[in-house]
């Protein structure tokens, strides 16, 4: 049986607990503001509001500062004496999900141009082939693991929602750093499926100019383009 905390918790659960919303919800009545009217301060809707007070989703550290400041109140007094652990852990996070994303996109590149460019040579195989192919599906694949334990750590359900939550670890809310891991975060699997037709298609160009290629060549970096329209027009509409 896991050992439980003073106050009744299980020692072993990690978690954050989030009690954000209910804080949040708290300061909102305080203030007199209906979620309707919050969310016209804030330009979001009103079922954002709702998720946030319900604790389905997590406000990321701007939305959290301008909330603050639309309820008279400051971004610590909504994450409660919690706040500092919650932002020691979203360094972590943070951390974490910037060197995933890194290592990932970034094998992602150089492999998808060595293969583009050995399909203009007179080995083809040199670039790799199906062993760079499987080195990145391998690659993406221990990526998801990592973020999936990452969100499951931290009580979180989504990518998105861990991005916001790293988010909180800002010291600078709306800073390039912050707008950068929050594009990463929502343009991921574009992100990863558009580098990857792009580079496959900067080799194949590059193969097509020096002669040793045809145009036939540029047909799978075209087809790869169409294939990243399907994640492009999930992640667009997400909220």
């Amino acid at each position: 049986m896991a050992n439980a905390s003073p106050d009744g918790t299980n020692a072993r659960d990690t978690r954050v607990p989030w009690s954000v919303g209910s804080r949040l919800r708290e300061h909102r009545l305080a203030a007199g503001l209906s979620q309707e009217a919050l969310a016209e301060r804030l330009q979001v809707s009103r079922q954002t509001i709702g998720n946030w007070e319900c604790n389905r989703t997590i406000p990321d550290a701007l939305m959290l500062k301008q909330a603050a400041d639309a309820l008279g109140t400051t971004a610590d007094n909504i994450l409660g004496e919690d706040a500092p652990r919650v932002r020691d852990r979203a360094l972590a996070a943070r951390r974490e999900f910037a060197l995933i994303a890194g290592i990932v996109l970034g094998i992602q590149l150089v492999t998808m141009l060595l293969n583009g460019v050995a399909l203009g040579t007179d080995n083809p195989g040199w670039g790799g082939g199906p062993a760079f192919a499987a080195f990145r599906l391998g690659t993406l694949v221990i990526g998801c693991l990592w973020i999936w334990q990452i969100a499951r750590r931290e009580g979180l359900v989504t990518i998105r929602q861990m991005i916001d939550f790293a988010s909180l670890a800002s010291k600078h809310p709306g800073s390039w750093g912050d707008r950068a891991l929050r594009f990463i975060g929502r343009w991921f699997w574009t992100l990863w499926v558009g580098l990857a037709a792009a580079m496959y298609a900067i080799g194949a160009v590059i193969a097509l100019a020096a002669g040793k290629a045809g145009p036939s060549t540029l047909i799978a970096p075209a087809l790869m383009l169409v294939i990243a329209a399907i994640p492009y027009s999930w992640e667009r509409h997400r909220r």
